[in-house]
């Protein structure tokens, strides 16, 4: 009996050549799987804009160049980045409010001045100018320290606004006119009508009262506080400016007292001190038609002590008779 013999090498080929294709097949639907699905999620709308990022660190109040910042195509568009900037002249030469790290997003609530070389900026980023929006002014007022809370009042804080002025009091035609009661340059002149025959009950001195409230202070440089205000305000206070004499004073306000009071019942003089807290009124010497008591005379100073005898000498020197006079 005979055995056919047959080369098993074909078989192998067979089974070789159908691998590679086998493989070749999987390859090519990976990559059309993995194509489809990234066109797919090209197609579910992400988008992406270009906006600037910070280059390198940059510090605040430190004016931008453009070294410090690089365009970006790929951010992902999301609500982080609404406020993304894409001009680079809203950059350079502006002013950040924080410190920020290299690569970080550069958006308009990190500037600290929409206006070149400012340190501030007047409206805040939800804050926008419209037909019916407030006008929002900025203005600076001088205040020394000691009227500033020791000068620890700084940007971004709140405060309260006292104006302190010279009133001084114009009497009726005819009336007489009490003792340094001429008007000072630049004081405020009341005319005063009383049925008095001695005259008026009113005198020329300093009023002070609490005038504007809960007022941002936006930047400080020395003395000189700048406030966000009103329109109508920025006009009162350049008035007072310019008359000379008002002067102003703050008080810190907390962060969390945002109430505007009312304040119709205050303002101070120096006569309403007196009478709300009982100070003594300065009189005249003699008063009430008497002597005015005072203390006795300081005694004169106690003598000092007599010299002692010199060592050596005998008998009472207090005891020796005075020489009698020579006979002729």
């Amino acid at each position: 009996m005979e055995v056919e013999y047959k080369d098993p090498s074909r078989r192998g080929r067979w089974i070789v050549l159908l691998g590679v294709v086998l493989a070749v097949v999987a390859g090519g639907a990976a990559f059309f799987l993995i194509n489809n699905a990234q066109q797919k999620a090209g197609d579910s709308g992400l988008k992406t804009v270009s906006g600037y990022v910070a280059a390198q660190a940059i510090l605040a109040n430190k004016a931008m160049t453009t070294d410090d910042i690089v365009l970006r195509k790929d951010i992902p568009l999301d609500g982080t980045n609404a406020n993304l900037i894409t001009d680079p002249k809203a950059l350079v030469g502006h002013l950040l409010a924080v410190d920020v790290p290299a690569g970080q997003l550069l958006t308009s609530n990190l500037l600290a001045s929409g206006t070149v070389g400012l340190g501030f900026q007047i409206l805040k980023p939800d804050e926008t100018v419209a037909p019916d929006s407030e006008a929002w002014r900025a203005v600076a007022i001088t205040v020394s320290d000691d009227r500033a809370v020791g000068g620890v009042v700084g940007a971004g804080m709140k405060v309260d606004v006292f104006v302190t002025a010279s009133v001084t009091v114009q009497p009726p035609a005819g009336a007489p006119v009490a003792p340094g009661a001429s008007a000072s340059p630049g004081a405020v002149t009341a005319t005063v009508v009383s049925n008095n025959s001695v005259g008026s009950t009113y005198y020329s001195d300093r009023s002070t009262k609490i005038t504007y409230q809960d007022m941002e202070i936006l930047a400080r440089s020395g003395t000189y506080y700048i406030l966000k205000v009103p329109l109508n305000v920025a006009e009162e206070i350049a008035h007072m400016q310019a008359d000379g004499t008002p002067q102003f004073s703050l008080a810190l306000r907390p962060d969390q007292d945002n109430r505007i009071l009312d304040v119709s019942g205050l303002g101070e003089t120096t006569n309403r001190i007196i009478e709300r807290y009982g100070l003594p009124v300065p009189e005249t010497i003699p008063s009430r038609g008497e002597p005015y008591p005072t203390n006795p005379p300081i005694p004169s100073l106690t003598p000092p002590p007599s010299e002692s005898p010199s060592p050596g000498a005998s008998g009472d020197l207090g005891n020796v008779p005075a020489p009698s006079a020579a006979t002729p």
